[in-house]
């Protein structure tokens, strides 16, 4: 009797643990990160019998988790790389969404520029189209600031949020270490067995730190994980955590590093880390949002030097030269805060037509004098040597010069930024429409011949074009007189020079009356050309162009710029050379371009994500329908227990009643 009362106890036991784990499944089907339940029963040892071993029951040998690990782990790098390509995807989309809207992108506004500069060419001595032109001069100004603006507070925006996801990631550290001592106590109490809703807990926390970061897992004896990011990083280590931070770079304020900190001590662990969302902010800071505040203000540095050059070599309305269109730019160079030397650093532009979309690192280096200048943007190394000298200075190196006042301690840095802050310091310098240089700075004229009346042949003298204002104005005599003679060059056909080179120039019109181009380099780069007949005596005379109000060819110089390959083309320092449009165009279709290859990146990711979330869902997730089946199963089961218990009790009663008679 007590052989069949024990069997049906423990049934009875079994079913209950049964339907009370089917209960606690179907309580937490919505619950977040819970992985279904299921009682594991096995027989109880059989009693030897005369006849035999005799069965004795089932137990319950463990409640099981359904859970994979493999699935899990492959789930959280898919979450990983997923939310990684999803915030570098959003914040692209931004920039890309700025640069080509036409009410706030540049192109419209330098395109409205020159149109203006057109205008003015056409009537230069008009004062409203000169207004005009620096009215549309301060609205391109103004699109420059706005988009720097536009990107500063992005910058801003993605400092504070790097500080919001370390203080998360720390949070979720903690969280983790925990449960983690949760679990090694649950596990190492006496009976303990498997904590699972600690695990599916720890799985959550994990599950959500891999969408920040990248992290590995190694599980420990004792029923803890360890969890490492970087580059072997222990964020968690049993019942400890470390710590993330948001902090200052030491090479460039305006910008934030993540910091590690650990019993040992803190260390910059920026470059180190992958994955995740801070990993998304990090990538599109580097590829994205800086190269564009680098490639706007290369636009900026171009136009300013370009028209200011061309600017400076003509007459404004009272006839002076005229000054400069923009106000002028300087390279930016900051110290690293860790520097231990008091060297200082500065850099000036050569050539702004050599300069790159990049920043550069120079750094101290271990051998004596030497240093290397890295560009940033695709790590080209370029080494310097001192040679002891002080201060010294280096010949170009993509269009600046740099300058180092004396020797650094091996390991200093500075970082160069030629163009980062171009586009928010360009302004206009002038104010007053009458100092807008449209008029060459010198003209050529028909003298009269020497017999005293006007040229007697058909030569003609083409206006002189320049190049710079060398020797210009035209001193003392102010002309140059060109005076045909039959033998003035070595007894043949010419011209006597008097001032500016003076001598004289081999024009023959025999073989030359179609066209003969002369060049006073000295003066100005001058150039003009000869053609025609002209007669004995025949004078020509170029002098300086004033009270020229009418003459518009500086202003024409000026419009042509807009079509001029002034520019490299290339970001990372090729050869190829692009107008201000081409190079601005660059810049959106640069964003265009990695905006649309991290959608289809993130799609991909997002994609095989949600394939291994329900791979892991198939085994974990809870059925409700498979767990009602279940759950009348194991009620009929108890009952049938039941049963057996009473049928017990009733053969007990009977034997007991046989005895008594």
């Amino acid at each position: 009797m007590a052989g069949i009362l024990n069997i049906g106890t423990s049934a009875l036991l079994s079913f209950q643990r049964s339907l009370t784990t089917t209960g606690h499944n179907i309580a937490n089907s919505d619950t977040e990160g819970y992985s279904r339940q299921r009682v594991n029963l096995a027989t109880q040892p059989p009693q030897l019998t005369g006849v035999g071993y005799l069965g004795s029951g089932v137990k319950v040998v463990e409640i099981q988790r359904m859970y994979d690990d493999f699935i899990a782990t492959q789930l959280r790098s898919a979450q990983t790389t997923a939310s990684e390509m999803e915030n570098y995807f959003s914040h692209a989309s931004r920039v890309d969404n700025i640069l080509a809207d036409p009410n706030i992108g540049l192109d419209p506004a330098i395109q409205d520029f020159f149109d203006a500069m057109q205008v003015m060419a056409d009537d230069p001595a008009s004062i409203s189209s000169r207004q005009v032109l620096l009215s549309e001069g301060g609205a391109m100004v103004n699109r420059y600031h706005d988009l720097y603006r536009q990107f500063t507070d992005m910058n801003h925006q993605l400092n504070q949020e790097m500080s919001d996801l370390s203080t998360e990631i720390t949070g979720l550290a903690q969280s983790i270490a925990r449960v983690n001592q949760g679990i090694i106590e649950a596990t190492g109490a006496a009976g303990g067995g498997t904590p699972n809703d600690l695990l599916d807990q720890r799985e959550v926390l994990l599950s959500d730190l891999s969408k920040l970061i990248n992290i590995s897992v190694v599980p420990q004896d004792n029923g803890a994980w360890n969890v490492f990011i970087g580059k072997g990083q222990a964020l968690v280590m049993g019942g400890t955590n470390a710590t993330l931070t948001s902090v200052n770079s030491s090479s460039d304020l305006s910008q934030r590093d993540i910091a590690f900190t650990n019993v040992s001590g803190t260390q910059v662990v920026t470059d180190q880390l992958s994955g995740g969302e801070l990993s998304g902010l990090i990538n599109f800071r580097e590829q994205v949002l800086k190269p564009a505040m680098n490639q706007l203000g290369l636009v900026a540095i171009g136009m300013t030097d370009r028209i200011n050059a061309q600017h400076q070599q003509g007459l404004d309305l009272d006839g002076s030269f005229g000054g400069q269109f923009f106000a002028s730019h300087s390279v930016s160079v900051l110290d690293n805060t860790n520097n231990a030397s008091a060297a200082v650093v500065t850099a000036t532009f050569v050539d702004t037509g050599n300069l790159t979309a990049s920043d550069y690192e120079l750094r101290a280096t271990t051998t004596a004098n030497q240093f290397t200048m890295t560009r940033l943007s695709d790590g080209q190394v370029t080494t310097i040597n001192t040679g002891g000298t002080y201060p010294y200075t280096t010949a170009e190196i993509d269009g600046i010069s740099v300058s180092i006042s004396a020797a650094a301690t091996a390991g200093d840095r500075y970082l160069i930024q030629p163009t980062r802050y171009a586009a928010n310091n360009l302004t206009m310098s002038i104010t007053d429409p009458r100092k807008i240089a449209a008029a060459g700075p010198i003209r050529a004229v028909h003298s009269t011949n020497s017999g005293g009346g006007p040229n007697q042949g058909t030569g003609d003298i083409s206006q002189p074009d320049y190049s710079n204002t060398t020797n210009l104005p035209l001193a003392g005599p102010a002309t140059i007189t060109l005076q045909w003679g039959a033998t003035a060059h070595l007894g043949g056909p010419g011209f006597t020079v008097t001032g500016g080179p003076g001598g004289t120039i081999a024009y023959d019109p025999a073989t030359q009356s179609n066209g003969a181009t002369f060049n006073f380099a000295a003066y100005g780069g001058m150039s003009f050309t000869m053609t025609g007949t002209p007669a004995a005596g025949d004078r020509f005379v170029i002098e300086n162009n004033s009270g020229g109000v009418g003459d518009n060819r500086n202003a024409l110089k000026l419009a042509d710029l807009q079509s001029a390959d002034t520019m490299l083309g290339q970001t990372g320092g090729g050869l190829e050379t692009a107008t201000f449009q081409e190079a601005y165009s660059q810049l959106v279709s640069d964003v265009g371009s990695k905006t649309h290859q991290a959608e289809v990146n993130f799609n991909a990711t997002d994609g095989l994500r949600e394939r291994h979330q329900n791979s892991l869902l198939s085994i974990s997730g809870v059925n409700l329908d498979e767990e009602a089946a279940n759950l009348i199963k194991y009620q009929q089961a108890y009952q049938a227990a039941a049963q057996v218990i009473s049928v017990a009790g009733t053969l007990f009663d009977t034997l007991i009643g046989a005895v008594r008679r």
